[in-house]
């Protein structure tokens, strides 16, 4: 009881610093000079949507508030947000619905900034306290050491980019805990040989909800339904399957309300070129680049610039830097140490309860290393923004391995040391991100204080 009590001492902390966030979020002024917490070109292109679609019942956004991001494509003769449509979707239901409630006090026309707020912290905030309660009662399995059990909590708390990333609306969180909310029954399903059919419905919906938020999550999807097949194939069939359908044809479904196929926005290259636009093709390679921005303007000139969107380093500075550099996994949180130390460990010992899911970690976080450095066109560390993002919906697996890597180490004083000087590192890095996570890491924005890197 002792350890559930400090957990819940630490998700009151965790949830008081992200309403803290919320509110004391620096405020961007839009196109009518109205002061709103956004914090970049990629937020304010899903609010435009949500904007457009609850205000004027449509998916294009050529009429908003906010029309000065560079994340929007034009087709069909408009202007529409670059990003998935479902999130927004499911968004802008809420915002009616809050709406309605308040009778129409809560608007954008009203009150745009108590809605933005609300509303990132029911997408964000909400979820996490689930996510850090559901894993404090993993770690009743987990991390009988007490003292494991407080460092683990810290860190999923207080060390990972989840919390920085809760104080602005992004798809990547949503991933995170939806990754998380199909990992917890599946580990009920697996380690304690439950078979009830909400569990396989449940671990089925969120598999598919975070593949759509993050589409290299669909391994996850896979990789989770096949283990979930081989312990009980008809459960997985009649009841994962389906429930994992249901957010993926909500997805396929939206994108093609707004580009008549099923293919996403971002995927249509030639519609990020017309009069304005931030982005250009790079004619030797197809590749999509960011052009300069005038210094006293901020627009775009549409001439090719050598911002972060137009980098392509070599394969091995750019691996070394998404591990140990500036935006380094291990050197930004390097917590995680000790989750590839759990990995390690787990896949050794063939008793090992996390051992399946210890594979998957590997598994999956070798594979988005691979594609990212190799397949995914351009290597510019996600853009700009304070972390490394396109990796965050992993944050839950790898919190799962973590206790196994401090397992039997606690008892030297230098080790715990150490843990301690870790977790502050990634408690730094977590809550320089909650500054603006559309901005460099801290590594990053040192050596570009430093002239070392220009990007």
């Amino acid at each position: 009881m002792g350890g559930r009590r400090l957990d819940f001492i630490l998700i009151a902390v965790t949830a008081g610093a992200v309403l803290g966030l919320l509110f004391l979020a620096r405020a961007e002024r839009d196109s009518h000079g109205v002061a709103l917490p956004m914090h970049g070109v990629n937020d304010r292109s899903r609010w435009a949507t949500i904007y457009s679609l609850a205000e004027r019942g449509t998916y294009n956004i050529d009429e908003t508030p906010w029309p000065d991001t560079i994340d929007r494509v034009r087709l069909h003769g408009h202007y529409y947000s670059s990003k998935p449509p479902l999130l927004e979707t499911m968004l802008a239901g809420e915002y009616l619905l809050l709406k309605k409630l308040s009778f129409g006090r809560l608007s954008f026309g009203h009150s745009p900034e108590s809605v933005i707020r609300i509303m990132v912290g029911s997408i964000n905030l909400v979820p996490l306290v689930i996510f850090l309660g559901l894993f404090s009662r993993l770690l009743d399995r987990l991390a009988p050491d007490p003292w494991v059990r407080a460092y683990t909590m810290a860190a999923a708390g207080l060390g990972t980019f989840l919390t920085g990333f809760s104080i602005t609306l992004n798809n990547h969180t949503i991933a995170a805990f939806s990754s998380f909310f199909a990992l917890y029954p599946a580990f009920l399903i697996w380690c304690e040989g439950r078979r009830a059919r909400r569990l396989f419905a449940v671990a089925g919906f969120f598999a598919g909800l975070a593949a759509v938020n993050e589409f290299p999550a669909a391994a996850f999807l896979v990789a989770l339904g096949a283990g979930l097949a081989w312990k009980a194939r008809r459960r997985t069939l009649s009841w994962f399957l389906p429930f994992a359908l249901l957010p993926i044809a909500g997805h396929l479904s939206t994108n093609y309300l707004v580009t008549g196929d099923l293919t996403p926005a971002y995927a249509h290259k030639s519609a990020y070129v017309y009069p304005g636009s931030y982005w250009l093709i790079d004619p030797a390679s197809g590749r999509l680049v960011g052009s300069e921005v005038d210094p006293v303007t901020g627009k775009p000139t549409g001439q090719s610039g050598k911002g972060i969107d137009n980098m392509y380093e070599p394969w091995p500075v750019y691996l070394f830097n998404m591990l140990a550099g500036h935006h380094g996994i291990f050197s930004l949180s390097p917590i995680f140490i000790f989750t590839l130390l759990g990995v390690w460990s787990s896949l050794r010992s063939p008793q090992s309860p996390l051992r399946a899911f210890a594979a998957l970690a590997a598994f999956l976080t070798l594979l988005l290393l691979v594609f990212y450095t190799f397949f995914a066109g351009q290597r510019n560390y996600g853009g700009m923004c304070c972390g490394l993002r396109w990796f965050f919906w992993l944050i839950p697996l790898w919190l799962l391995l973590l206790p196994e890597g401090l397992r039997g180490k606690t008892a030297h004083r230098w080790f715990r040391g150490i843990a301690l000087a870790f977790l502050l590192v990634s408690a730094i890095s977590t809550f320089y991100c909650a500054r603006n996570p559309w901005s460099r890491p801290w590594i990053q924005q040192y050596l570009y204080y430093k002239q070392w890197i220009k990007y």
